[in-house]
């Protein structure tokens, strides 16, 4: 991923990406079924069902849930996609289509223990971090060999541009987030502290304005910042903390090494643990999992949670339908800060559709047939309602901007785009390195310039390929 976006994907973004709250003919929940004309996979039925059987394995994150007009279908993760399944096999009776829903935990372990076990799913729906991998080891299609030109075209050529490597398209990017801190301003109003909050105009500050705005809400059973510590999933917070300290962790696409042990990036860890001796952090923060993190901001507990992105406002609504919710809750997405002299980029990250390399040439077709269908037009603007994240075909653009969405677009429009070595073969190598570094700092195991120093040798093994 390069540092700054391209100006196409900027102007693009900027005319394009914004959101619909129903389209014609669909209310952004209904799940009708997409058909050739909108680019989707085909809408026919194959009438007697006298094809030869096929059996699609398709897995997914845990991302959709209560889904827009279908609230009473859908509660669990997973409910979803068997709809979306069930109306691909209504119109191909020949197909039968298994959907599993994995844990977040399970998207890092479970597939690519099936990949050594040589039993994946044959459909993947996942983060570009982690379908880049499997393309790097060469057991996804590419799909450039069977989507019709016409309906790449209708692709934002940049996030093309993105899951293509080694010059082929290895997914089909569906939709996009933009990672940031996300506010919960209400607790800043009670304390009569707004004024030290960014406002929607311009949702920037400096680390020094969120050293005085956390110290300002700092009280018992109130945690002023969560930052993800605990697992190398939830590394956006601490990717977003080092790159507003003005650190890197490559320079200028070089990744024959790192570049983050630095000045900079021993300022990022001296600071962080001083919140964390000061209380300012989540409890237990080196062990608190996400799911802690969330908890705690459905509780009205958390002041700030860092590296999230615009789906936390259908996350709190769904908790809030599930009767988790408790507190005051008026959410802002705000930029991580930066130290003076520093304007850092934001951490963009899409999800793809990829299909697992297939022995037999007849079920390749319907597999790719059935991805077709998941990722037309009207899925595409279903996908960001619900998720609240971008679509990546311009076909699906998108109009009434919620706030949250309107800030994240403008972030990355005027910031750009960091790297974090997303699509590099060692990527997973290298982000499970990450969070025992900083555990290490937080403990008071390890100073700064020794965790950092350790962190390079490291890392630097593993992109020389030792």
């Amino acid at each position: 991923m390069i540092r700054k976006m391209k100006p196409m994907l900027l102007f693009l973004m900027s005319l394009l990406m914004i959101f619909v709250v129903a389209c014609s003919g669909n209310n952004g929940g209904s799940g009708s079924s997409p058909s050739p004309s909108n680019g989707g996979g085909s809408g026919e039925n194959d009438g007697d069902g006298s094809l030869p059987q096929v059996t699609i394995q398709y897995w997914v994150d845990p991302r959709f849930q209560f889904v827009e007009g279908l609230e009473d279908q859908t509660p669990n993760y997973g409910d979803w996609e068997k709809i979306q399944a069930q109306k691909f096999m209504d119109m191909h009776p020949h197909v039968n289509i298994e959907v599993q829903a994995l844990t977040w935990e399970d998207m890092g372990t479970r597939v690519p223990i099936s990949i050594t076990s040589g039993s994946p799913p044959d459909v993947l729906r996942d983060y570009l971090g982690r379908t880049a991998q499997y393309a790097h080891q060469g057991v996804l299609e590419n799909l450039e060999d069977y989507i019709p030109q016409e309906e790449l075209d209708d692709y934002l050529p940049d996030y093309l541009e993105m899951y293509t490597i080694n010059g082929h398209l290895h997914a089909l990017p569906a939709y996009a987030w933009i990672s940031a801190m996300v506010v919960n301003r209400a607790l800043w109003e009670q304390q009569g502290a707004a004024d030290l909050l960014p406002n929607s105009d311009d949702p920037t500050w400096s680390f020094d304005q969120l050293d005085e705005a956390i110290r300002a809400i700092n009280a018992p059973n109130v945690f002023p910042l969560g930052v993800q510590i605990a697992t190398s999933q939830g590394d956006n917070g601490l990717l977003g903390w080092f790159w507003g300290h003005g650190a890197q962790f490559f320079k200028d696409g070089d990744y024959s090494k790192t570049a983050l042990n630095s000045p900079e990036a021993v300022a990022a860890l001296e600071r962080l643990k001083q919140y964390n001796d000061e209380g300012l952090l989540q409890p237990s923060a080196v062990t608190a999992a996400n799911g802690d993190l969330e908890t705690y901001l459905y509780q009205g507990q958390l002041g700030i949670f860092a590296g999230q992105t615009q789906g936390i406002w259908s996350m709190l609504e769904n908790a809030q339908k599930e009767g988790r919710v408790a507190g005051e809750h008026e959410l802002q997405m705000v930029k991580q800060p930066d130290v003076d002299g520093v304007e850092s980029g934001v951490l963009v990250g899409p999800t793809s559709l990829a299909v697992f390399k297939q022995e037999d040439d007849y079920k390749r077709e319907w597999v790719i047939e059935f991805v077709r269908f998941l990722n037309s037009t009207e899925y595409q603007k279903e996908y960001a309602i619900n998720a609240g994240q971008f679509p990546t075909r311009i076909s699906a653009q998108l109009e009434d901007l919620p706030e949250e969405s309107r800030v994240a677009q403008e972030l990355m429009a005027k910031y750009g785009a960091e790297d974090n070595g997303l699509t590099t073969p060692h990527f997973a190598e290298l982000r499970v390195l990450l969070q025992p570094m900083v555990q290490s700092v937080i403990l008071g195991q390890k100073t700064p310039e020794e965790a950092l120093a350790e962190y390079e040798s490291e890392a630097n093994r593993i992109l020389s390929g030792e």
